[in-house]
C-alpha cells in the first residue's frame, strides 16, 4: 500500500474511533419526567433513577412534568422515560383529547399503582355535591396534568366547565398538590382536586387541618364519564385510605404507568426493567403504599399502547400477561 494511501486509512480509522464513543456516549444518559412534589411521583421517579444509575452505570435525571405532558415530551425525545396513566398514554398514542396529533413514538414500560381521582372539600364546607361546585373557587391541578384532564371530564358530566365557573363568580386556580393544600388551608379554595396514590401525602395533611370530606361520583354520571372517556375506570377512595372516613367513596380511576421512547435500546429497556424488579423493596421505603399496589405481576395492567420489545422480553422471561 503506497504511504499516503496508508496513513490517509490511519486517519481514518482513529477519526471513527473518536466518532463512535461519542455516540454511544449518548445513549448513556437517561431523562425521566415524572410529577410534581407533594406527589408520590418525584420522589419515585428520582429514588427508580438513583437504583438505575448505580445498577446499570448509567448517568441519569428526574425533572418534573404532568401526565400529558410528559407523553409529549418521550414522544419528541425530550425525555426518554415518563410517568403518566394508561388512559392518558392511549389517548397521545391515538392523538385523542388534548392531542392534536398521535404520539406514535411512545411505549409502555411498566404500570404501577391505581391511580384514584380524588376531590376534597373542607369539613365545614355546604357543599356535599359535585354538582355544587358550578360557582366555586376550585383547585384542578396545573395544566398538562392528567388530574386537570379529569377534572374537566367529571365536571362536564356535570354539565359545568371551567369557563362556566368563572362565568358563575367562581375561579379555578391551576397550581400543584403542596400549593393546593396551602390555597385550602388559608380558606381561599373550596375544592381541591387530583388523581394520585390513594392515600395521598397534602390530602393527608388536610385531613389534618382544616379537616375536610370527600365529594363521591353517584352512578349516572359516573356511567356519563366512562361514556366520555373509556380508558378510565369505576372504583373507590377505600375506608381505610384516611383517617375518619366511614364508608368507601365511588370515584374514577386509571392506572399510574412509566412510558419510554421507542427508540430506548431494547437492552436498556429490559435492564431498566429488570433492575427496578430486583430493587424493588427500596421503593417502598420512599413511597410504601404505592410500591406495595405496584406489583409486577400488574406491569401490564391497563396498557393499550404497544409494550416496549426491551421490557416485554422481561415480562415474557416471567411469565407476565395482562
Amino acid at each position: 500500500m503506497p504511504k499516503k494511501l496508508w496513513l490517509f486509512a490511519v486517519v481514518a480509522l482513529l477519526s471513527l474511533c473518536l466518532v463512535v464513543p461519542a455516540v454511544a456516549a449518548d445513549k448513556k444518559f437517561l431523562r425521566m419526567f415524572s410529577g410534581p412534589e407533594g406527589g408520590s411521583w418525584y420522589p419515585l421517579g428520582s429514588a427508580m433513577m438513583s437504583i438505575v444509575e448505580k445498577n446499570i452505570k448509567v448517568s441519569t435525571s428526574n425533572g418534573p412534568g404532568g401526565g400529558v405532558g410528559n407523553c409529549k415530551a418521550v414522544n419528541s425525545g425530550r425525555a426518554d422515560l415518563g410517568w403518566t396513566y394508561t388512559h392518558t398514554a392511549y389517548n397521545a398514542y391515538e392523538g385523542r383529547g388534548k392531542f392534536r396529533k398521535k404520539n406514535t413514538n411512545l411505549r409502555h414500560l411498566m404500570s404501577l399503582y391505581p391511580g384514584v381521582f380524588q376531590i376534597v372539600v373542607p369539613k365545614s364546607s355546604k357543599v356535599f355535591k359535585i354538582s355544587e361546585l358550578s360557582n366555586k373557587r376550585i383547585v384542578p391541578g396545573k395544566v398538562g396534568f392528567t388530574g386537570t384532564v379529569i377534572a374537566e371530564l367529571v365536571l362536564k358530566a356535570y354539565d359545568i366547565t371551567f369557563s362556566s365557573i368563572k362565568q358563575n363568580g367562581g375561579s379555578v386556580s391551576f397550581v400543584g398538590y403542596s400549593d393546593s393544600a396551602a390555597l385550602m388551608k388559608d380558606g381561599h379554595s373550596d375544592a381541591y382536586m387530583a388523581v394520585t396514590s390513594c392515600p395521598q401525602s397534602t390530602i393527608i395533611d388536610l385531613n389534618f387541618r382544616p379537616g375536610i370530606r370527600f365529594l363521591p361520583i353517584d352512578g349516572k354520571h359516573m356511567a356519563k364519564i366512562l361514556k366520555l372517556e373509556p380508558g378510565l375506570m369505576s372504583t373507590v377512595i377505600p375506608v381505610g385510605a384516611y383517617k375518619g372516613l366511614k364508608a368507601d367513596v365511588p370515584a374514577v380511576g386509571t392506572v399510574t404507568c412509566i412510558v419510554a421512547n421507542k427508540d430506548v435500546p431494547d437492552d436498556m429497556a429490559y435492564n431498566i426493567v429488570k433492575t427496578l424488579y430486583a430493587h424493588w423493596p427500596e421503593l417502598a421505603k420512599v413511597k410504601k403504599a404505592a410500591i406495595e399496589a405496584s406489583k409486577p405481576d400488574r406491569a401490564l395492567a391497563g396498557a393499550r399502547i404497544p409494550v416496549h420489545p426491551g421490557a416485554m422480553r422481561y415480562y415474557d422471561e416471567k411469565h407476565i400477561t395482562k
